[in-house]
């Protein structure tokens, strides 16, 4: 139970005690780790969403996320947001967990994955659910005008 909880509490993201992770979750990085969590709710369960318009929406939405995370170097736009808000470059080194969000919680709950591991998975996992999408967006009838 002690190494469950453990565990668990290395999780908090509020500060790293590895000496290679310099970078620590302030404020401004709980916001953009919350904006992050947004993201993948919306990704994970847009498909389930009971409406052709918001299904139609995910469709475009997705695609374009893929995209960007494969043509950012596995790396969020949001990171890159971030970097702007603290230092107003696109990029920055000192920022262990940029384009590492999943490397770094796998790594966090025993998980070693290579961040190919993760991209190939995630797309996979992206490519389902828009599938998954477009089935449900096929399957809604729209009622006949009366």
């Amino acid at each position: 139970m002690s190494a469950a909880r453990g565990r668990l509490v290395s999780l908090q993201p509020f500060e790293s005690e590895e000496a290679d992770e310099a970078f620590k979750f302030d404020r401004l990085g709980r916001v953009f780790l919350v904006l992050h969590a947004a993201v993948i709710v919306y990704v994970s369960l847009g498909w389930l969403v009971p409406s052709r318009v918001a299904l139609y929406i995910y469709l475009l939405v997705l695609p374009l996320i893929v995209m960007q995370w494969l043509l950012n170097g596995g790396s969020s736009i949001i990171n890159n947001f971030e970097n702007l808000a603290r230092n107003g470059s696109w990029n920055d080194g000192r920022n262990t967990f940029e384009g590492a969000l999943f490397q770094t919680f796998l790594k966090k709950i025993g998980v070693p994955a290579s961040q190919g591991q993760i991209t190939t998975v995630l797309c996979s996992l992206m490519l389902i659910f828009w599938v998954a999408a477009l089935c449900r967006m096929i399957l809604i009838v729209v009622p006949p005008p009366a």
